[in-house]
């Protein structure tokens, strides 16, 4: 059982902070949907970095510097030209998928697994850690949101972007900042996913991305039942694998269990919007 925990809990740090940073896009009105294809992307940084120097630490350096000013510049993009943030950030989900599959095509010649331990590189993070690491980010954000002049601002681009302006200030920074934020949640998410794993898999973030999307309005919109809800995932997800092993329900209905779940559980939230 504590095995089980422990298993369950790891798995839904990636996801957790997947979605912490789809809640500040969120907020400002602009919606991750780039973030499957930005824990991808962030992964192979990881990986790539770390076989390039040795050093793990400076893999997710990479990618928690790359992930937020790439997703800056898109952003400003669509501020810029008052593109549609939607369509600019399913471009933006497509092309990081694609950049990934290139990069590490021209980097490692494969499209395939690059496995850090065949590459000489000693990934040793203890997998405990990335829950509380999870819980600590929660807890940061939910302080931001709530407690200071930026959180509050940043909340207000989103809905009411008219009252920042009457103060001098400037919506469309605020919304910028919150695609950065959660390139940054990209990237711990990739990294996550990259040191657990000991290796870079093509479509790493295997969907986590739009569910992040889902544990959003199941939590609330609030830092910490975003977290619980990527915990119930993850749980239905530890399910799906151990009912696999069992043999005694069809494949196809054990696959669809935690979009099932997550179904059942949305249409039970009476006001999932958090308004």
């Amino acid at each position: 059982m504590t095995d089980a925990l422990f298993a369950i809990l790891a798995s839904a740090a990636p996801l957790a902070f997947a979605g912490l940073g789809a809640l500040a896009t969120e907020h400002a009105g602009v919606l991750a949907v780039f973030m499957d294809g930005a824990i991808t992307l962030a992964g192979l940084l990881c990986v790539l970095v770390a076989c390039w120097t040795g050093q793990p630490a400076l893999g997710f350096l990479a990618a928690a510097v790359a992930l937020p000013f790439l997703l800056a510049l898109v952003a400003i993009f669509t501020e810029r030209f008052r593109a549609n943030p939607f369509i600019t950030g399913l471009a933006a989900n497509l092309a990081f998928g694609a950049l990934s599959a290139t990069l590490s095509l021209a980097a490692f010649g494969t499209k395939g697994v690059v496995s850090l331990s065949e590459r000489g590189v000693d990934v040793s993070f203890p997998r405990n850690l990335f829950f509380p690491a999870a819980l600590a980010a929660a807890f940061g954000l939910a302080f931001v949101l709530k407690r200071t002049p930026f959180g509050l601002r940043l909340r207000a681009s989103g809905p009411d972007p008219d009252a920042l302006r009457a103060r001098g200030l400037d919506p469309a920074r605020y919304r910028v900042a919150s695609w950065a934020i959660a390139g940054f949640a990209a990237a711990c998410s990739g990294a996550i996913l990259a040191f657990g794993l000991g290796a870079f898999v093509p479509n790493m973030s295997a969907g986590r991305g739009w569910t992040a999307l889902a544990a959003v309005y199941l939590g609330y919109r609030r830092p910490l039942p975003i977290l619980a809800a990527s915990v119930l995932f993850a749980a239905c997800d530890y399910a799906t694998t151990v009912l696999q092993g069992v043999g005694a329900v069809p494949s196809t209905v054990i696959l669809g269990l935690p979009y099932a779940l997550a179904l059942i559980v949305f249409l039970a939230i009476p006001n999932h919007s958090g308004k």
